[in-house]
């Protein structure tokens, strides 16, 4: 097959890795435009424009599929399949429909649950139990064509977002060659969504960062895990931004929100409204990530018990 392949993130470079090295041809890739970032500045590239330039394989940015005369340049291409892979943009429906066999997008969540922008983190927000990948024929709609396949993941206590992403990786790059056959074969039961199912995972900003100690311990550890690596939830102790990168449930019941009710060397217990949250990992503004015992033997008497996060 003669296919395009449209993403971003690291979550689809193994799935963009596997059907470069398959028999099919990778016609292209599609993906963001270079960001700037940092102090300096400096140009930031995507892990799959990384992997394009490396591999020699033809780019297209957003801002060219964007463009209506673009899609006579495509139609020469003899695209057979579009793949979509967490791209981050919409896609025109002319687009969606151009290729041979269709466009099918690899969605990590157990739809119709979680369409949208972020269902990873919405879901750990939300403290779900379970999660797992679609793979879906495109539509016009926002992640409402019919479903090919779905792979189902237990979410086990103190994972994070980070987690389920490198899980999720993997279950698609194992799975992605057998459905490409399947669609060439015309081999496929698609299941239609049910829209009384559906919900929608909105976009995640940076104002749903600031943990709120007045929550329940279970929403506070959903915000922390589900907001892992980015933006990642944060509070403030001492006038200093605390960063937490994941957290589990404690059974001991709270003394108060954001109060510290222990700071030995293997746990440091905040409590939330009812029970206490334990940090597993974290760092202080600009520093190193770390787990919570290795940020003890560093600094042991930075946390005090009875101490307040705001």
């Amino acid at each position: 097959m003669n296919i395009l392949f449209a993403a971003t993130p690291d979550i689809a470079l193994e799935t963009l890795e596997v059907i470069y090295h398959s028999k099919h041809e990778l016609l292209g890739v599609i993906c963001s435009e270079e960001k700037r970032s940092g102090r300096g500045l400096k140009i930031k590239k995507s892990p799959i424009r990384n992997f394009a330039e490396e591999k020699k394989v033809k780019i297209f940015s957003y801002e060219d599929i964007k463009d209506p005369s673009f899609m006579s340049v495509l139609g020469k291409l003899n695209i057979d399949l579009l793949l979509v892979f967490a791209f981050g943009h919409i896609i025109s429906e002319s687009l969606i429909n151009l290729p041979k066999y269709g466009s099918v997008n690899i969605h990590t969540s157990l739809l119709p649950k979680y369409r949208g922008a972020a269902p990873i983190q919405r879901c750990l927000i939300n403290c779900e139990n379970e999660t797992g990948i679609s793979f879906m024929k495109m539509d016009a709609g926002l992640d409402t064509g019919p479903v090919i396949e779905t792979f189902k993941i237990e979410i086990k206590e103190g994972m994070n977002t980070e987690d389920l992403e490198k899980i999720m990786s993997s279950i698609s790059s194992i799975n992605i060659l057998q459905t490409i056959d399947y669609i060439e074969l015309n081999n496929l039961n698609l299941i239609e969504q049910n829209e009384n199912d559906a919900s929608y995972a909105s976009k995640i900003n940076k104002q749903e960062a600031l943990i709120d100690w007045s929550k329940p311990a279970i929403e506070i550890i959903g915000k922390i895990n589900g907001l892992c690596p980015n933006p990642c939830a944060y509070s403030r102790y001492q006038n200093e931004r605390i960063i937490f990168y994941r957290a589990v449930p404690s059974p001991i019941e709270s003394q108060g929100a954001g109060k510290i009710i222990s700071s030995e060397k293997n746990e440091l217990l905040i409590g939330g409204i009812d029970k206490c949250v334990s940090i597993k990992e974290l760092a202080r503004e600009s520093k190193k990530r770390m787990t919570y015992k290795n940020f003890f033997n560093g600094s042991k008497n930075f946390f005090l018990k009875n101490e307040i996060f705001e």
